[in-house]
């Protein structure tokens, strides 16, 4: 599923745009008693929204990739697997439906990723362990440079110390691949990144 934005891969200036790529932005991961749900997912949601209106203001191109199944957690038109207050996609954002582990399951998310090679490519969300890890590595294999908000990304179904661990695991295999860095460094710098006039 895709749903278009008249705006592709040049910013108003006619530079390259850094490209956000929202992971999962979904109720079930943040829905006290919910089986994905983490203690940790207050402090994620409020530095994606951060990170969201960062992009925003800069004219990043955002991309949203929602987890979809026929039944399940993660159901069409199920409550949970709607978007999370506050980081709903905006009209003019793509969104893409994936059913496997990767984003790049999707083909028409593989084809906007084509379109970012040379750019900066920055990842946030849910899922780190399985679809970010699955997915950042399907983009090194594409060639992107990638870069992993570390404090924008939760492992969900974990407590705080088990999520700790996950976390430091995970991240030592995604270190190869991809560059980490948290949300405050990437913002500093935002200016440099930033495809408006």
């Amino acid at each position: 599923m895709l749903l278009p934005s008249p705006e592709r891969t040049f910013g108003f200036a006619g530079r390259p745009q850094p490209r956000l790529v929202c992971l999962d932005l979904q109720r079930e991961y943040v829905v006290p008693g919910r089986p994905l749900y983490s203690d940790g997912a207050g402090r994620v949601v409020e530095t994606c929204a951060a990170v969201l209106e960062h992009a925003r203001a800069h004219r990043w191109r955002v991309i949203h990739v929602q987890r979809r199944q026929t039944d399940g957690l993660f159901e069409r038109g199920g409550y949970f697997g709607a978007p999370i207050e506050g980081l709903r996609p905006l009209i003019s954002e793509p969104v893409f439906a994936r059913s496997g582990l990767s984003a790049f399951c999707n083909a028409d998310f593989a084809a906007e990723m084509r379109d970012a090679l040379g750019e900066d490519v920055f990842v946030m969300g849910f899922s780190l362990n399985k679809a970010c890890l699955a997915t950042v590595f399907a983009a090194a294999d594409m060639g992107l440079s990638v870069t992993v908000l570390t404090d924008a990304t939760g492992a969900g179904g974990a407590n705080e110390v088990e999520a700790r661990q996950l976390r430091d695991a995970t991240e030592r295999v995604l270190s190869p691949v991809a560059r980490l860095a948290t949300s405050g460094e990437v913002m500093d710098q935002g200016q440099a990144l930033g495809a408006g006039p």
